[in-house]
C-alpha cells in the first residue's frame, strides 16, 4: 500500500535573500547596515582591538626564548621520502635569522611613545647591530603596538607600525609586558622588558 506523495515545496535560499535585501533596501535599512559596517571596519583598523593582559614594565628584566620544537611525526616530501624523522629537534634560526629586531609597546602610553621616538631619533642613519645596551648603534627596527592607533602612529612616527594582532606575538614570546625589546642571540631570542620613566 502507497500513500500520497508530494512534491517538495521548499523555497530557494537565494530567491529568500534577494527578497529580504530588496525590503531592507525599499526601507533604507540597507544603506544603513551598509555604513555601519564600514564605519566598524575602519575603526578596527585604525584602532585593533588591545592585546589583554600586558602591563608596564616596572623593572628591567631579561629573559630568552628558544623557537626549538620537536617534530611529533615523520615528515615526507610528496614523493614520500621522509626528511624529518619524529622526534627530530628544529630550531628555525639555524636556517633563518630574526631579520630585524621588534619592539613591542602602547602606542597610548606618552612615556612609551616619547621613549620610541627618542630611540628612533638616535637610530637615524645607523644600519649596526640593535641591542637595549647600545641603542643608538641600531639596524632596523619593526615597531609593534599592543594597544593604539597604528596608522596614526606611523605617520607620527615616519617609520611603518604594526599591531600584534590577538596577542600572536607576545603570547608566542612569553611577554607580558612593555616596553619590550626583541633581538636574536645564537639560536635564542632576547627578551628585555625596559622600563620608562
Amino acid at each position: 500500500m502507497h500513500g500520497t506523495s508530494f512534491p517538495i515545496e521548499e523555497s530557494d535560499p537565494l530567491v529568500l535573500i534577494q527578497s529580504k535585501l530588496k525590503g531592507m533596501e525599499m526601507r533604507g535599512e540597507l544603506e544603513r547596515h551598509n555604513s555601519e559596517l564600514q564605519k566598524k571596519t575602519k575603526a578596527g583598523i585604525e584602532r585593533p582591538k588591545p592585546v589583554e593582559g600586558i602591563s608596564k614594565v616596572t623593572v628591567t628584566r631579561v629573559f630568552y626564548y628558544d623557537p626549538t620544537y620537536v617534530v611529533q611525526e615523520d615528515l615526507k616530501d610528496h614523493l614520500g621520502r621522509i626528511f624529518y624523522k619524529k622526534g627530530t629537534k628544529i630550531n628555525p634560526l639555524e636556517t633563518v635569522s630574526l631579520s630585524q629586531n621588534l619592539l613591542f609597546f602602547d602606542g597610548d602610553d606618552e612615556k612609551q611613545v616619547a621613549f620610541v621616538k627618542e630611540k628612533l631619533q638616535e637610530m637615524k642613519g645607523k644600519d649596526l647591530n640593535l641591542t637595549a645596551q647600545s641603542w643608538s648603534e641600531a639596524k632596523t627596527l619593526k615597531i609593534i603596538l599592543i594597544k593604539g592607533a597604528p596608522l596614526a602612529l606611523s605617520e607620527e612616527l615616519q617609520v611603518p607600525v604594526y599591531f600584534d594582532q590577538n596577542g600572536a606575538l607576545t603570547k608566542k614570546l612569553g611577554i607580558q609586558h612593555v616596553l619590550s625589546l626583541v633581538t636574536q642571540t645564537g639560536l635564542r631570542l632576547r627578551i628585555e622588558e625596559i622600563p620608562v620613566r
